[in-house]
């Protein structure tokens, strides 16, 4: 073996261990096809095997193979090729690869030599295919749920308005800062740009129900929840979130649209409002800015007739906490 053919022999051996790479070279004098250790094991078919072209041709996957059943007759006439397609090992392993096929042409300008490269690359076909189906889930589930999907940075600013603004007929020019408050019923703004910038100070979930105007006029309720999507190192990398609409016999308990009426919760209300955010009742008082003895004495119904801006502070200050007050056949249901 002449020093340069060594050389040559080291430098493919260096690259097809690098990477899933096997090489072959098809000489049209001889007919013979040899094949590099590399493609031996990408194949399942030994270096020393005797190849032809239709032993190569048959290792394609039967679904596969009507599709490059053109490849010799383009080759012969001097085109290269790059095409996709699925091998089947001896063994019955499916393998996707990557094949590229270049013509070497003599002086005459006829083909003499093929040069083919394959890759394996199954796990990025394997990747491409989760996500694909991971997608068409997704998709599946919005339809289903008639959910909006929106995605916003690590400031809490939405990136895309598009989803927004086909619910609500604003212009995407409109959404940005705070803008998209303004679909928001008046009356739930505070309440949601309160839950919002808590979520953000805390990096939880973010979860709260109000109303919208729509396109056509209307205020509709909507559940808005979102979640901080993390990176590797647990890194929050942007918010996700998601809203789906509420029926309107199962809204939460608040006024009409139009209206600043206040519906009182009862003691027992809000003790299990505060069991579920395992606040005491100083922690209550602190964030609606009622004395602990006024709540207390609400809670254990000693307090006779509550002020409704009191009832109001309280009811707010648990549904910005994360708590949610819903009305089912007149019956009120608390959950987080």
């Amino acid at each position: 073996m002449s020093a340069s053919a060594s050389f040559f022999q080291n430098v493919l051996r260096l690259v097809e261990e690098q990477g899933q790479i096997g090489f072959w070279w098809h000489d049209l004098a001889s007919g013979q096809i040899t094949a590099s250790p590399g493609l031996a094991r990408i194949s399942g078919v030994p270096a020393s095997a005797t190849r032809t072209r239709q032993s190569m041709l048959n290792s394609i996957h039967p679904q596969d193979r009507p599709y490059q059943a053109d490849m010799m007759d383009l080759i012969d006439t001097g085109h290269p090729l790059r095409r996709e397609f699925r091998i089947v090992r001896p063994d019955g392993t499916i393998r996707w690869v990557s094949s590229r096929i270049d013509v070497v042409l003599g002086d005459d300008g006829k083909p003499v030599r093929f040069v083919g490269v394959v890759a394996d690359v199954t796990e990025r076909r394997e990747a491409q295919r989760a996500v694909e189906f991971n997608h068409g889930r997704r998709a599946a589930f919005l339809e289903a749920t008639s959910a909006l999907t929106w995605i916003a940075d690590l400031s809490g600013q939405s990136i895309d308005y598009t989803a927004w603004c086909e619910l609500t007929g604003m212009l995407p020019e409109h959404c940005t800062g705070q803008g998209w408050l303004d679909a928001v019923h008046p009356n739930d703004r505070d309440r949601v740009r309160a839950a919002y910038r808590n979520a953000l100070a805390r990096n939880e979930v973010y979860n709260v129900d109000y109303r919208v105007m729509t396109r056509d006029g209307a205020y509709r309720w909507y559940n808005a929840r979102s979640a901080p999507v993390r990176d590797a190192t647990g890194a929050i990398r942007e918010w996700q979130g998601v809203l789906l609409p509420i029926d309107e016999h199962h809204r939460p308990v608040v006024g009409e649209a139009g209206s600043d009426e206040v519906t009182t919760l009862t003691g027992a209300q809000i003790r299990g409002a505060r069991g579920l955010l395992d606040w005491s009742l100083a922690q209550l008082a602190q964030a609606s800015g009622v004395s602990v003895s006024t709540i207390k004495r609400m809670e254990d119904g000693s307090e006779g007739t509550t002020r409704p801006s009191k009832a109001e502070a309280v009811r707010r200050a648990l549904q910005t906490g994360g708590v949610s007050f819903r009305t089912v056949d007149g019956v009120t249901w608390i959950s987080r």
